[in-house]
């Protein structure tokens, strides 16, 4: 939580550092003649990945924006955009933050440990956002121009979607060897299903809410740098590498509940713990890279 904080500031920082240096260099560069296409349209895709330590149990996911440009002087250019960013839950990312460990419990018949692991499904990402581009090319563009390094804040709002969580808890018990998996035995498997309690001996916990499909309007920015090809062209290619903040938003991340790889001997304690796994709610930076192009006329 403490490096989505440290993170989201830096990017307002460095945001305003952009805004800071465009303006002091408007007035100068306002009284230069304007290159002959000041506007224009523009498109790009490409990949994208969470970024950071235990930001949710995602693969690497894509963007897509669409937008509009104006050039109000060689350096700097403005206009709005719709994004969007998908990131599908992974099964794979999430390893053994499924698994937890208690005991030794006794019934009469011996000490003996509790197993408890998660299979879960949904909980995909979905963030469709209205921004504010604010680009500054590092060198004013010029009708000639073959190449041009920018870089670029995005300020946003964001209609964030997480499909709903379901998947099963699944038990198993061992009078022997913790570390052999051949002394694990099934002790039944329970539907999870958000707002609805366990099914018996377990009824008495309910799972959480939050695992529902959640919807919400949030916002952040966007910071980073780029280059333009042939920018003062009727077509302009450009590569971008985005780096984003998302205010915090309700995901997937099983590694927040890793602090109970191991229960210990409280077993209600845990399943009182347990009835939101693995949903959490915080910050999402991510970095996504672009490639598009753009229409100027």
């Amino acid at each position: 939580m403490k490096t989505s904080i440290r993170l989201a500031v830096s990017l307002i920082f460095i945001a305003g550092v952009v805004f800071q240096a465009a303006a002091q260099d408007e007035g100068v560069i306002t009284k230069k003649e304007r290159i002959g296409r000041s506007k224009g349209i523009f498109i790009d895709i490409g990949p994208s990945w969470t970024l950071g330590k235990n930001i949710g149990d995602y693969k690497a996911g894509a963007n897509f924006e669409i937008g509009y440009q104006k050039r109000l002087n060689r350096v700097l250019s403005i206009g709005p955009s719709l994004s969007f960013l998908q990131f599908d839950y992974d099964p794979g990312e999430t390893g053994i933050n499924n698994a937890f460990i208690g005991g030794p419990f006794n019934n009469g018949n011996g000490p003996f440990y509790e197993g408890i692991y998660y299979e879960l499904e949904g909980g995909d990402l979905s963030l469709v956002s209205l921004s504010m581009n604010i680009k500054l090319n590092l060198i004013p563009v010029r009708d000639n121009s073959v190449v041009s390094a920018y870089v670029f804040a995005k300020p946003f709002i964001s209609y964030v979607t997480r499909t709903e969580v379901t998947g099963t808890m699944n038990l198993l018990f061992n009078y022997g060897d913790l570390e052999d998996e051949t002394q694990w035995q099934d002790d039944g498997t329970f539907d999870r299903v958000a707002g609805e309690p366990l099914d018996e001996p377990f009824d008495d916990y309910t799972v959480s809410d939050e695992l529902k499909e959640q919807d919400q309007v949030t916002g952040g920015i966007f910071i980073g740098p780029g280059l333009e090809f042939f920018p003062a062209r009727k077509f302009t290619g450009f590569v971008q590498v985005s780096i984003g903040y998302t205010f915090p938003v309700s995901f997937v991340s099983t590694e927040s509940y890793s602090d109970d790889q191991y229960f210990g001997n409280d077993f209600n304690g845990f399943m009182e713990k347990m009835q939101k796994y693995p949903i959490t709610k915080e910050g999402f930076p991510s970095v996504n890279l672009q490639f598009g192009v753009s229409f100027n006329f």
